[in-house]
């Protein structure tokens, strides 16, 4: 068994078990994995705090996932503070001076003159999350995988448990094996699966009928989010077919 099948297939397996995108279960966990091994090994590694500090951290999303991971705020504690010292010294052209008291805000007038813009575009300009970059690259071998592997026994029965991929990840699929038999096989049940979310969101809404008196059925409670899953993705999950780059 090759280690890019043992790494992604068995925890495709163990996706299957839980409700929605087999494939965005998956990324949830392996970022969690990511942020916990950096925050607890490479803290004071000088590559990785090079990065860090060509992206000015991690986006919104890894950076508030920083709290989910367990005893993670020592490291984070680090890696912020010398964040938080860049920052200051990356918005320094921002500051007129005009807050100093006296002789200090003249000094500062003399010695530079604000430059907003060269800041505003430093600050588009940083590099991507160092998360995200790790993120887009596990995204694509986990969608290379279902596909290569669907029709093996183990992951074929996983597969007819969940809700199945979502429309970005189905999307990549087809990208990266626009020929292959995996893939329309995949686009086959995928789309079955849709089918039934469909049915489900269309029966909730139908039973809110004030002359319905059957009730609702738990697939039917869970379908609007079903249904947003299956648009968009699952949340705090950040790839390159979930945002459309």
């Amino acid at each position: 068994m090759s280690e890019e099948k043992f790494v992604g297939y068995f925890r495709l397996l163990e996706a299957c078990d839980k409700p929605g995108c087999p494939v965005c279960r998956s990324l949830v966990d392996e970022s969690h994995g990511y942020l916990d091994a950096l925050l607890y090994e490479q803290v004071t590694d000088p590559e990785t705090r090079r990065a860090l500090r060509a992206s000015w951290g991690f986006c919104h999303r890894h950076t508030w996932m920083l709290l989910e991971v367990e005893q993670s705020l020592f490291g984070a504690s680090i890696i912020y503070e010398d964040l938080v010292g860049l920052v200051l010294r990356a918005t320094e052209p921002l500051d007129d001076g005009r807050s100093a008291p006296g002789p200090a805000r003249w000094l500062a007038a003399l010695r530079r003159r604000p430059r907003p813009a060269a800041v505003v575009e430093r600050y588009r300009g940083r590099a991507a999350c160092p998360a995200c970059v790790h993120g887009a690259d596990t995204e694509r071998r986990y969608v290379d995988t279902l596909v290569r592997f669907l029709d093996e026994g183990d992951l074929q029965a996983a597969y007819a448990r969940p809700d199945g991929l979502c429309l970005p990840h189905l999307v990549a699929a087809v990208e990266q094996h626009p020929a292959g038999t995996g893939t329309r096989t995949l686009v086959q049940r995928t789309r079955e699966k849709w089918a039934r979310i469909g049915r489900d969101i269309a029966s909730f809404v139908g039973k809110h009928d004030y002359r319905n008196r059957e009730p609702f059925t738990p697939a039917e409670v869970a379908s609007y989010r079903r249904a947003f899953e299956l648009l968009v993705g699952a949340r705090h999950v950040v790839g390159s077919a979930r945002d459309g780059r």
